[in-house]
């Protein structure tokens, strides 16, 4: 047999699989209902707010993030393997190609998000993936656009793709809080998140006797209504008990609640109260372990002392003794003293607890969350790591070094953070506390 018969028997042999392949993954995906399709790249595109695009050059891509083409979606699968006859001849002479190393030039690729769509190689792409090739080389024109576009996505995705991409345009979150992670499952959601917004807007205006700019408005409403909401939610674990919501989702039907509790005790309970009572009555897991207790009288009285119960309403700073909100009051007493002389001018209370909440106190109980410290620390508060890592700043900076509140937490939690060590912590904090007494009294 010569090699050229060999190969033209080859290559009917390779098609012949590929199209049983495809007819065995169709009757799978029926059976399992997932979707098959390839994604028609104009139909993403019509749907998805495009803010630039860029020329990438020739890159090597890996061909599992290919997930759909311009014009050629209904003639692949979503593995790429040919649905029709008609693709025979085509499909062949490509692979012929390969069996006679012959070189074929880079397929052309657009890049949306995590994925790609054919701009032209189709039959290339599909012959590669017959191979099992797990690469190939591409020349990538970048799209650039504000949401999140990868592998699993599929046409029942779409509508909430298109909902994102425009609530993020009209809001330019993407552009002010570029770490922003808004994300909403139900449907309407976004739209309902937009009327949050303008409502805010309009009593913000009022109260200020002047009308806010749409980008004010939008950074006021997310800085001082939603993040601090969807922080406790994370904090708390109250969407542990929510499975495949988001803490978006969450933060809509707390607000909502908490207009409910309003109208029905006649007082407004706060959002964190509004969010464990929530989960309480519509959570579908058992999250009670995880919900942090309700605030005691000396927690109260220290929010109500300093104003950030009122200003902040979602926040608590829970500690195990309530003798320590005595140092608490002295942290920002302190602050208030520092930051006049560091603008020097003198500085009201109230701006001196938010400066202090904002600039002291939350880095590092945010640097001990996204770290998963306190799990390390499991007789401790949030408040009472704050002390003592904020303890161990102190005493880092006296010996003349500096360190940022994730790095002393970090360190912090790997000198203290285990059972023998644990059992020095008290002993070795209360030696270092009279070492700077003395040393102040000096």
């Amino acid at each position: 047999m010569g090699e050229q018969t060999w190969i033209d028997q080859q290559v009917s042999s390779d098609f012949s699989r590929a199209r049983l392949r495809s007819l065995l993954n169709g009757v799978v995906g029926y059976l399992r209902q997932q979707p098959q399709a390839l994604l028609p790249f104009e139909e993403v595109r019509a749907r998805i707010n495009i803010r630039g695009q860029h020329d990438r050059g020739i890159q090597t891509v890996p061909l599992s993030a290919i997930i759909g083409s311009e014009g050629r979606y209904s003639d692949f699968d979503r593995m790429f393997l040919p649905r029709h006859e008609a693709t025979r001849d085509r499909w062949k002479n490509v692979d012929r190609a390969h069996y006679q190393d012959v070189i074929l030039p880079p397929v052309e690729l657009y890049k949306l998000g995590e994925v790609y769509f054919v701009r032209d190689g189709n039959h290339r792409i599909s012959v590669a993936r017959q191979q099992d090739q797990h690469y190939i080389d591409a020349h990538v024109i970048e799209l650039v656009c504000d949401v999140p576009v990868h592998s699993a996505l599929t046409t029942n995705d779409l509508e909430a793709l298109e909902e994102r991409s425009d609530f993020l345009e009209w809001t330019k979150l993407s552009e002010l809080r570029p770490d922003q992670q808004i994300e909403v499952t139900q449907p309407g959601g976004y739209l309902e998140l937009i009327r949050h917004i303008n409502g805010h807007r309009y009593f913000k205006s009022l109260g200020l006797d002047q009308e806010l700019s749409s980008e004010e408005a939008v950074l006021s409403w997310y800085d001082t209504i939603y993040l601090p909401l969807v922080d406790a939610i994370r904090r708390t674990g109250v969407l542990d008990a929510f499975p495949g919501r988001t803490p978006t989702d969450l933060y809509l039907w707390i607000m909502d609640h908490r207009h409910y509790l309003t109208e029905a005790e006649g007082f407004d309970p706060g959002a964190q109260e509004a969010a464990l009572d929530y989960t309480r009555h519509f959570g579908q897991r058992r999250v009670s372990s995880k919900l942090p207790p309700p605030p005691s009288v000396a927690e109260i009285e220290f929010l109500a002392w300093s104003g950030l119960g009122q200003a902040r309403p979602s926040v608590r700073i829970p500690l195990t003794k309530d003798r320590d909100y005595a140092r608490l009051r002295q942290h920002i007493l302190d602050h208030q003293y520092f930051l006049g002389q560091n603008l020097k001018r003198d500085v009201a209370f109230d701006e001196a607890a938010l400066s202090w909440y904002d600039t002291v106190y939350e880095p590092i109980v945010q640097a001990v969350i996204q770290q998963h410290v306190q799990h390390l620390f499991p007789k401790h508060a949030l408040g009472d790591l704050y002390l003592l890592i904020t303890e161990h700043l102190h005493y880092k900076r006296d010996q003349g070094i500096e360190i940022d509140p994730q790095e002393a937490t970090r360190e912090y939690a790997e000198l203290f953070g285990h059972e023998r060590a644990s059992l020095l912590t008290g002993v070795l904090h209360g030696a270092r506390r009279l070492m700077r007494l003395a040393l102040s009294d000096e």
